[in-house]
């Protein structure tokens, strides 16, 4: 076995991520910190409230500050650490998992959280079989050996396992019994607009299409600071020019998914700051192989080659670097060390002749309305596209409609665009939800390339069970290598976060969160 990892005192080791244990003071409960409000804007809202399915950053908004999971990052950061389980134990080939939990922890509903509750959450996002689900298909099984024990089994090495099991929230199990049905044995319909976590906010109110209210719970397992937000809202402003205004105005404290523009245009502002952070990030434009055309490897190599990267990195104003392909560099180990993508649109024109479409292609792109960004993109590629005899349409839809249409294969665009982002510390989760045959966007996946390949699905699968470091480095990247050969997507570029905020505010961004994820339990306003 190896040595436990030991809890830490989570709220103050966090809170000195922030550099904000110093200046608050502890309280016991969210009343004797004092009222303390924040206001999150987002340009999209959130399909579902239920953790088993929420997997956007609009949607792991309000899952992160309602419900708790095993383990979590740090704030900000991307070091895993104790969350409800105060420690854990791994075998010696990562085959087995023990995690201990902390006494007395409180749901919402006012039930206790327990092992059985552990396991019973584990199990639905498993039967669920959605967003979340993903990054844990290696659990074999997980059972409860006493009320504060739970052993998870795998049917093969996960040397990642604690930073997947950030991404799946504890859900209260009494509420899961009283609210299924025979239709509906998991609770899907109640846990889509209602709540039963123990995090540190509870649901008040959700006016659809507007807002979701929570306020602070009072039975929360750690203590709070002064300037802690004790009620929150989570805005809706399709519009970030609009959205920006409010803000300037003091109605808006943060923002999420503000592309480089706005952002230099927010930090000019009076009363408005940028916090900056590294992102593990890459903004991808998936190549729909659906598509009779593109299922010719020529055709997508033609498109990928056409692309300015220099263009779209400019665009970024400093803020991002070209991509080397489905991962950030940041991931390390030899990823820094990969060519950056370039342009040639020589060799694009030579490929679409030898592929039968020299005399010309038309295709479809749609993005997101209302992000800069992705129009900027949507533009320059409908250009660059042109300059080697492709017509792209263009289509730009709110994101709950772009969901909808590429989950349908008969509407699916050709050319989409994605934030996609690490959702943990391992390398092949990312991979995972882009190219996994299982991930294909009917799914519920980001697999919006609508890729399926059993070797790659291998190749992937194959990253987080071998235990040697050097080794698994080297597979990552040769399953890099694999999927950059196959030209699924326009790798555009690597942003790092600068997002605008209130400057009476101290707030960090969670990298491991698609970047736009507060957790304001940890944020605090300095009044001034």
């Amino acid at each position: 076995m190896i040595p436990k990892r030991a809890a830490s005192t989570g709220a103050i080791l966090m809170l000195a991520v922030l550099g904000l244990s110093a200046c608050g003071q502890q309280a016991e409960t969210p009343s004797e910190a004092g009222d303390v409000s924040v206001s999150f804007s987002n340009i999209a809202e959130t399909q579902t409230l239920d953790p088993a399915i929420a997997f956007s950053s609009d949607g792991l908004e309000f899952v992160r500050n309602v419900y708790d999971s095993l383990t979590a990052y740090d704030v900000g950061g991307v070091t895993i650490g104790p969350s409800i389980a105060s420690e854990w134990e791994m075998n010696d080939d990562a085959t087995e998992y023990t995690f201990t939990l902390e006494e007395g922890i409180t749901f919402h509903d006012g039930t206790g959280l327990t092992a059985d509750d552990v396991v019973s959450s584990i199990e639905r996002v498993k039967a669920i079989n959605q967003g979340p689900a993903t990054l844990i298909t290696g659990i074999e099984s997980v059972t409860a050996s006493d009320d504060l024990t739970v052993v998870v089994s795998l049917s093969a090495p996960d040397v990642y396992l604690p930073g997947r099991l950030q991404k799946i929230a504890i859900v209260s199990g009494d509420a899961v019994e009283e609210n299924a049905t025979t239709e509906d044995p998991w609770a899907t319909d109640w846990f889509a607009a209602n709540e039963a976590g123990s995090g540190p906010y509870v649901l008040d109110e959700w006016n659809r299409g507007t807002a979701i209210e929570l306020s602070a719970f009072e039975d929360y397992r750690l203590p709070w600071e002064d300037g802690a937000p004790t009620r929150v809202t989570l805005r809706t402003d399709p519009d970030v020019q609009t959205a920006l205004q409010l803000m300037q105005q003091g109605e808006i404290d943060m923002m999420g998914a503000v592309g480089p523009d706005d952002s230099m245009a927010a930090s000019a502002m009076d009363g408005v700051k940028l916090v900056e952070q590294s992102a593990l990030s890459v903004k991808v434009l998936p190549l729909n192989t659906a598509n009779e055309a593109l299922q010719d490897v020529r055709v997508r190599e033609a498109i990928t080659l056409a692309f300015d990267y220099e263009a779209f990195d400019e665009y970024y104003q400093g803020f991002a670097q070209t991509a080397v392909g489905p991962l950030p560099s940041g991931f390390g180990g030899g990823l820094e060390d990969l060519a950056p993508k370039e342009r040639d649109v020589e060799r694009a024109t030579q490929l679409l002749e030898e592929a039968g479409y020299g005399d010309g292609l038309s295709l479809t792109f749609m993005g997101i309305s209302g992000l800069s960004y992705e129009e900027f993109a949507a533009t320059l590629l409908e250009q660059n596209l042109g300059e080697i005899g492709i017509d792209l349409e263009l289509n730009m839809v709110p994101w709950p409609q772009m969901v909808e249409i590429q989950s349908n294969p008969e509407s699916a665009a050709d050319i989409t665009f994605l934030d996609m982002s690490a959702v943990s510390d391992d390398p092949s989760a990312m991979l995972a939800q882009s190219y996994l045959s299982t991930n294909i966007a009917p799914n519920g996946g980001y697999n919006w390339s609508y890729y399926q390949n059993p070797e790659v699905d291998a190749a992937i699968q194959a990253l987080s069970s071998i235990t040697d470091e050097g080794e698994r480095q080297q597979a990552v990247l040769d399953t890099v290598d694999l999927i950059n050969s196959e030209f699924l997507a326009i790798y555009g570029t690597q942003p790092s976060l600068a997002q605008p905020v209130l400057d009476t505010w101290k707030v960090a961004y969670e990298p491991m969160d698609y970047n736009y994820v507060v957790r304001f339990f940890y944020a605090r306003s300095t009044g001034s």
